[in-house]
């Protein structure tokens, strides 16, 4: 296949440098900005959350100024209010540099406090649990000390192979069963919670789901909507050979032939935003919806149309061979030499690595002839972004959810363990002290997942995620066919 780079649009707007997790001091205004969705509308704004602890902090270069800790938790009793932490462990914090990155450069990544506290529960949970911080309450110094549940280390080779790994999986599960006011949200958390069921065996809750969602979307629906509806309901099939789903997987496939771009010719003269789009809609790529409207076309609606036509092949659904194919070809030609993938194809600007992990598992599933240098690429590139998890578009659970399921996939063990080693403070200071996974504040402007589910999706896609030592899903790399 051939690759074109991505239009210069991602070099203009682009920031290199120091370009870290957060955008900037203010956080973009979102510190005093509160959700209103779960025990998180507890919280007066979007705030670090500090792992396990229990706390909530503004983030500053080299410290946290713990502005909200949750009741009965690690934390509480312990840390108060405007209590500034500078260190832990012993160990002052490291330098965070604020700043935007809206390029197809990674930049740097999380480095600073939130890595080193990280790091710091890493090794307290494998010892005796105790964290040891280093304060300024009032104006002077003080230590203070949390305990911790000591769970133990993540493995040389986690998820895979790895106690801890099971244990976080398992307490997330828990969390997800245990709070199901929580789950009334869109079909992003619904189709990532029917996957996590599916993924820790809990059949007769997946079963329920299925039933529930068994009923095609309005005419108007959204590619998302028939995606993750029908990658659900077809893991489902594979995994139960419960034929009552079929239809309903058949009839979605259809209508998101409605939503792919067949002939670029016809919307030559497109707007949106005042903004000529032409260049925006490309052969073979998915859009919103079956009025392709918008901007166009779509890296991630493309993706999840493609995986729900591989599935629902696996169920025994015939799928257009012509439709796939220019699918394929829209995102082998409009992936970058280097990996990149853009939120538009054909522009650049946002973290690729949902979108990089989303193409290994799709391509994983298909088992395409003569993909494979293309599937090395997409890894060399994904682990190049790395330090990209936490720069969703739209909802960054996306983002680390896909990266880390699709990284595992790849079957380069040395990226593999490159990208996930790198995450490993990351993915334990997104721990809630309740088991559950929240979403962290990021760089990108346009980031609205904590104000959509702010545990519900990013604890769902961890399940799924952490779960890969027992794999039950085709996209966690199981092999299989339909039951009979």
């Amino acid at each position: 296949m051939r690759t074109t780079p991505l239009l210069a649009l991602a070099l203009s707007i682009s920031i290199t440098g120091n370009a870290l997790a957060i955008s900037d001091a203010t956080n973009l205004g979102q510190w005093e900005k509160p959700t209103n969705l779960g025990p998180d509308k507890e919280c007066p704004g979007f705030l670090v959350n500090l792992g396990p602890t229990g706390a909530r902090a503004i983030l500053k270069e080299t410290s946290f100024v713990v502005k909200y800790v949750f009741a009965k938790s690690p934390a509480d009793g312990q840390l108060r209010i405007d209590d500034e932490i500078t260190g832990i462990n012993g160990t002052p914090f490291n330098k965070h540099t604020f700043g935007k990155c809206y390029s197809m450069e990674p930049g740097f990544g999380y480095e600073g406090p939130i890595m080193d506290m990280g790091t710091a529960i890493e090794d307290s949970e494998g010892k005796d649990g105790t964290l040891t911080l280093d304060v300024t309450r009032d104006s002077k110094p003080a230590k203070i000390t949390i305990k911790l549940d000591p769970i133990g280390r993540f493995s040389d080779t986690f998820p895979k192979h790895c106690k801890k790994s099971e244990k976080l999986a398992t307490r997330a599960m828990d969390y997800l069963i245990q709070h199901p006011t929580e789950r009334a949200g869109d079909v992003h958390e619904k189709g990532l919670y029917g996957l996590a069921l599916l993924a820790q065996g809990k059949m007769k809750e997946a079963e329920t789901l299925a039933m529930a969602w068994n009923t095609l979307p309005e005419a108007t629906a959204w590619t998302w909507h028939r995606a993750y509806q029908s990658i659900f309901l077809g893991e489902y099939f594979l995994q139960t050979g419960d034929k009552r789903v079929l239809p309903t997987i058949e009839e979605n496939c259809k209508q998101l032939y409605l939503s792919q771009v067949i002939d670029p010719e016809l919307y030559k003269d497109r707007i949106h935003s005042g903004q000529p789009q032409a260049a925006n809609y490309l052969k073979g790529g998915n859009g919103h919806d079956a009025r392709i409207g918008g901007y166009g076309t779509m890296t991630i609606t493309t993706l999840m149309t493609l995986l729900t036509w591989e599935l629902a092949e696996d169920c025994g659904i015939k799928i257009e061979a012509f439709n796939r194919d220019i699918a394929y070809e829209c995102i082998h030609t409009n992936t970058n030499e280097s990996g990149y993938m853009g939120y538009r194809f054909a522009t650049g600007a946002y973290s690729p690595v949902g979108l990089q992990g989303l193409s290994i598992i799709v391509h994983r599933v298909a088992n395409r002839p003569g993909t494979g240098d293309y599937v090395s690429r997409v890894t060399r590139g994904l682990e190049k972004s790395k330090t990209r998890i936490n720069d969703g578009h739209g909802d960054n659970s996306l983002a680390w959810g896909w990266a880390f399921l699709g990284i595992q996939l790849s079957g380069d063990d040395a990226a593999t363990r490159s990208l996930l080693d790198y995450n490993k403070a990351f993915i334990n200071m997104a721990r809630t002290h309740d088991g559950a996974f929240v979403i962290q504040p990021g760089r990108n402007l346009h980031e609205k997942a904590y104000y959509m589910s702010p545990r519900i999706h990013p604890t769902a896609a961890m399940v799924i995620a952490l779960g890969t030592n027992k794999p039950t899903l085709r996209i966690q790399g199981v092999e299989g066919k339909p039951q009979p």
